[in-house]
């Protein structure tokens, strides 16, 4: 097979099965014949024979997806140390064949200094570059690591396809229609228990200013957390006692057979036969000066700690959740160390 090179990573990526354009997801390599060499990654990440990427060997690789179903928009490739060479001297010159493929990076350096191999676990030597619509990034070791493949490995090279937007075209018709569904359902739904909470924040994830950031926050929510929808414009159970940015509410479906909740920016809800999880985490002071976390499936909600016995509102609050049908509830505690 050919070394991927700086045109072709902006298509898609190489693997031991063949080439692959971004996009694709794990389902449909494994229906071409490429299988996850470790099932212990989980269904977000497969572990698969190497291949040769702009010039240097690679006997083991990561593909990695952001949900299941969705498609790969990451590759790790683990970097093979030669036999014949020092690990310094690898480094030097395989980041300076990167450089000439590559050009300058946009970010880390251009022509590292020699160095002293000590430390696998510290990074000595990063940069990264835009091709094409891919991220590409290196990040060399202090020194050879021997637990990422067969032999040793001298770093790793990651390729980010981050055009969400696109990645999400597929299935952003149907999450789409789903939400329109959701909209009706909230104009008529009643309320079963509010609480005074914290800031509700709309839980995108900052991967630049694009023209629709409404279109980027919704391929997100597609590709992330396909279950966590808007909160349908001036909902009237947010009204009411309180700043409608620090309110959840609990709410039932006129229908009868739908609940969920919901903040001023996101909802959650459970049809029937379906489940919902919550769980509230009291992270007790320690370093830190500890919070609260609840969360409903993807929804979730942090305010200041509080000590559990003087959380009544929250513990009556879940407990009418916890009646409704298809919810799961869990306390816990950590320290914010």
């Amino acid at each position: 097979m050919d070394w991927l090179n700086a045109d072709s990573i902006a298509r898609g990526f190489d693997t031991a099965a063949g080439t692959f354009a971004w996009g694709t997801t794990f389902e449909q390599l494994e229906a071409l014949g490429l299988r996850s060499a470790d099932a212990e990654l989980g269904l977000g990440a497969w572990r698969v024979p190497g291949v040769d990427v702009l010039g240097l060997r690679s006997s083991r690789m990561q593909l990695m997806a952001p949900y299941p179903g969705r498609p790969v928009m990451q590759v790790w490739h683990r970097l093979d140390l030669p036999e014949s060479e020092s690990h310094v001297d690898f480094v030097l010159r395989a980041h300076a064949q990167l450089v000439a493929q590559l050009s300058m990076p946009d970010y880390g350096e251009m022509q590292p200094a020699r160095f002293k191999e000590e430390n696998a676990w510290n990074v000595v030597v990063n940069a990264g570059w835009r091709v094409g619509g891919v991220n590409v990034s290196v990040s060399w070791y202090g020194a050879p690591r021997n637990d990422e493949a067969e032999g040793k490995t001298s770093g790793i090279l990651c390729l980010d396809w981050d055009d969400e937007i696109a990645a999400a075209t597929p299935w952003v018709d149907a999450w789409q229609q789903e939400q329109v569904t959701l909209d009706a359902m909230l104009r008529q739904a009643h309320t079963v228990a509010r609480l005074q909470a914290g800031p509700a924040h709309e839980q995108a994830l900052n991967r630049g200013s694009p023209g629709d950031i409404r279109a980027l926050i919704t391929a997100q929510r597609v590709l992330r957390r396909p279950s966590l929808h808007f909160t349908v414009p001036d909902f009237a159970l947010l009204k009411g006692n309180g700043a409608a940015n620090h309110q959840l509410v609990l709410w039932s479906a006129a229908s009868g057979d739908a609940w969920g909740v919901s903040d001023i920016h996101n909802t959650v809800y459970c049809r029937h036969g379906e489940t919902l999880r919550a769980q509230w985490v009291q992270v007790l002071p320690a370093k830190g000066g500890g919070f609260t976390d609840l969360s409903f499936g993807p929804l979730s909600n942090a305010q200041s700690y509080c000590p559990r016995e003087r959380c009544g509102a929250i513990a009556q609050f879940m407990d009418i959740l916890a009646t409704m049908p298809g919810a799961s509830f869990q306390y816990s505690e950590t320290y914010d160390c």
